[in-house]
């Protein structure tokens, strides 16, 4: 008959799409660990972190410098092309005389070594300090980030594979069935009917095979441009769903909170931000305060018409001491300055307090979103089961004669669903399982026990 023959060649075309579209043997096997490896390698943002984290530390080296001795030699040469000349009047007549030389050479040593600088110099350091530990939080947020980003992409590929998976048993199903009823047919115990839903069948479940295809390659090409890999290189996903995280028995919801609080960058940053502001507060609060430096100068000098000095035309002088600055009035510039400090360490301070109601809010929503998709994960896992004995029993219900096609075409279509669901329910559970260690600040730092806020 014609349309047993076009639906034969049918099954063969769709059989030969899906063997098409499996991944070549040259696929590259790309590993979870190695992706995290290649985007954190590759990542624009995550190098300008490491930059100002580098800045950081150079600027901790400036800070240092105000507590070392500040060591200059100077050296100038003068040519004096008209030598001034003074007047005077004696009672031999006016008199004149011309001061100088026309070659004059000149050299200075000085040393200034801070002793006190109310208290400028501490504040500084402590700055200094601080914002190094500041710009190490901000790179930890930022990989945090991108291991969010990758980890994410990675099950979303891992998805359209496991959906791609679903659909060719699906159209094995479906094939299978087909054969089944062609030879019921042949033998006159089912009705054309039958036999063309069956065909019907066959050519929905290629329609979907084609459009789960298009999405692993969608998801494909979205994965490597996440993690830096050229978008003609042909990968392959090795790996499972994460199942798992040490978060969900490491005690109650307080305590998860607790160590968000302490662990997430954000929080950490803001702390440190209400510490710098902080000690501004004694920068400027120190300008108001006397100073006190040690100072050492020595000068050589000479002067001569022509220009041929030798060593014993230079003299010497040298002299030490200690310089005490003391502030008296400014035009109340440095009360200002305080005030605008001390604003500044209250905005942080409440910058700080909101962070921590993000931080618990954030916290609470991720694991509570992970023990929702916990229990839809296993109720779909029974339903997978239910499901498949649901089929099997509509199969043999109609081998015998007592069940219809339409439930046997029911029963492969509930099972279908259900796998599908089951896929994308791992998907997000691990997905969840990452935002929920990404809200507690723990997110690829397994050592989370030796970590100090």
């Amino acid at each position: 008959m014609t349309y047993i023959f076009f639906s034969r060649w049918l099954c063969r075309i769709g059989f030969l799409f899906l063997v098409l579209g499996l991944p070549k043997a040259h696929a590259r096997p790309m590993t979870l660990e190695e992706s995290l490896q290649h985007a954190l390698s590759h990542n624009a943002d995550l190098q300008i972190a490491r930059e100002d984290l580098h800045k950081s530390r150079l600027q901790l080296r400036q800070g240092l410098a105000d507590f070392f001795p500040q060591f200059d030699i100077t050296l100038q040469y003068t040519r004096n092309h008209l030598l001034p000349t003074f007047f005077f009047d004696t009672p031999a007549g006016q008199q004149q005389f011309t001061v100088g030389a026309h070659n004059n050479l000149s050299g200075a040593v000085g040393i200034r070594q801070p002793l006190f600088s109310g208290g400028k110099s501490f504040a500084g350091l402590r700055i200094a300090r601080l914002f190094e530990a500041f710009s190490m939080e901000r790179a930890r947020a930022v990989r945090q980030e991108v291991h969010t980003q990758v980890e994410t992409a990675f099950y979303d590929l891992l998805l359209t594979w496991e959906l791609v998976r679903v659909n060719k048993l699906s159209v094995a199903r479906a094939r299978a069935n087909f054969r089944r009823v062609e030879k019921l047919r042949e033998a006159g115990r089912v009705s054309d009917y039958d036999l063309l839903r069956a065909q019907v069948q066959v050519a929905e479940l290629r329609t979907d095979s084609i459009r789960s295809e298009n999405a692993r390659v969608l998801a494909a090409l979205s994965f490597k441009n996440q993690i830096g890999l050229a978008p003609g290189e042909t990968i392959a996903p090795q790996g499972t769903f994460r199942r798992e995280t040490d978060l969900l028995s490491r005690g109650t919801e307080a305590e998860l909170i607790d160590l968000a609080t302490r662990m997430r960058p954000l929080a950490r940053q803001r702390r440190l931000e209400v510490e710098m502001r902080q000690s501004a507060e004694t920068v400027a609060q120190s300008e108001s305060r006397p100073t006190l430096d040690l100072i050492v100068n020595g000068q050589w000098q000479a002067q001569k018409n022509e220009f041929d000095f030798a060593k014993g035309d230079f003299r010497q002088s040298w002299f030490s001491g200690v310089t005490l600055k003391i502030p008296i009035f400014d035009g109340f510039r440095t009360r200002a300055k305080v005030a605008q400090a001390r604003t500044d360490t209250r905005r942080a301070e409440l910058a700080r307090k909101q962070t921590e109601r993000d931080v618990r809010f954030t916290l609470v929503q991720a694991r509570r979103n992970v023990l929702e998709i916990l229990a839809r994960k296993r109720a779909q896992m029974q339903a997978v089961d239910l499901a498949r004995q649901g089929l099997k029993i509509a199969e043999s219900r109609y081998e015998n004669g007592v069940g219809t096609q339409l439930e046997v075409i029911d029963g492969q279509l509930t099972l279908r669903r259900a796998e599908a669901e089951l896929a994308r329910a791992k998907r997000d559970f691990a997905v969840a399982l990452v935002h929920l260690e990404r809200g507690a600040g723990i997110l690829g730092e397994p050592n989370i026990s030796k970590d100090k806020p």
